[in-house]
């Protein structure tokens, strides 16, 4: 791991520099989606910084998530959520729960189009998928504490590091799902596109994954659960949100402010899992 940190060279970068460079693309989308939501816009350093736009505030999200939930499904779903976000609110969850929904969002759509696009490739190749299987089945057995010191080491301390973590946790389901899905999907269906001519991304695109929605919706549901799974082990590398709460509440032994935090991580996880 020495050598590959320091030494490894790809001619032009080394590989410390891809990491890096890797962990500043995520790292811009997410202090956005954290600024809108968690910490507002601030200028100057550490605990002398000025606010310049203020975040959004709980009512303004609050209302954004329950019209989702109107759009996405029905008046009972918006006030489920409406519920929930409030609960956040009232109980002073609102700054912690607006941390981990700010890397659920980053850390959803990487993880969702990851496993699909690998998932794609193991249906088109079957030899890339016998050689998948295995490191998908290393992934998911693998402790979770056993490669949280590889990621620090590569991406450094922080919340990138930690949404690569919960990546790296929450992909594999998403992958075998999608293999399974576009294989489960009819031969009638298959040979009706192939009769109109489609060609192998039409195919792909226009015919199997419309197929295979509802199986592929079991996969996204399974990421957005996993990321959340994940608040608690990824705060310890610098996560912060809900997660960190509750493990300094177990540290201090609180009792009460790990409950009113856990609570929250599965208030949090039934809203965005509903939506």
């Amino acid at each position: 791991m020495k050598w590959l940190v320091d030494q490894a060279s790809f001619g032009l970068f080394t590989f410390q520099d891809l990491t890096r460079g890797l962990a500043w693309l995520i790292e811009q989308p997410y202090d956005f989606v954290r600024a809108a939501l968690a910490d507002g816009v601030k200028d100057g350093p550490g605990r002398r910084a000025r606010e310049i736009v203020p975040p959004l505030s709980w009512i303004t999200i609050t209302a954004a998530a329950m019209a989702l939930g109107h759009y996405a499904r029905s008046w009972g779903l918006a006030l489920i959520v409406g519920l929930s976000f409030l609960y956040l609110a009232v109980f002073g969850q609102w700054q912690s729960a607006m941390v981990t929904l700010s890397s659920v969002i980053i850390a959803v759509p990487i993880g969702v189009m990851g496993g699909l696009a690998l998932g794609i490739l193991a249906y088109r190749h079957p030899r890339f998928d016998r050689a998948l299987k295995p490191v998908l089945d290393l992934m998911q057995t693998i402790p979770v504490f056993a490669y949280l010191v590889p990621i620090l080491v590569l991406f450094g301390f922080g919340p990138v590091a930690a949404l690569v973590a919960t990546v790296v946790y929450a992909m594999p389901p998403m992958v075998r799902i999608t293999t399974l899905a576009l294989k489960s999907v009819s031969s009638e269906i298959k040979d009706f596109g192939t009769m109109c001519g489609c060609t192998t991304r039409q195919m792909t695109w226009k015919v199997l994954l419309p197929s295979a929605r509802a199986s592929l919706m079991v996969g996204v549901n399974q990421v957005i659960m996993l990321s959340l799974n994940m608040v608690i082990i990824a705060s310890m590398i610098g996560a912060g949100g809900l997660g960190f709460d509750v493990l300094s509440s177990l540290r201090r032994l609180d009792i009460g402010g790990g409950f009113e935090a856990g609570i929250a991580i599965v208030i949090l996880a039934i809203a965005v899992d509903r939506l």
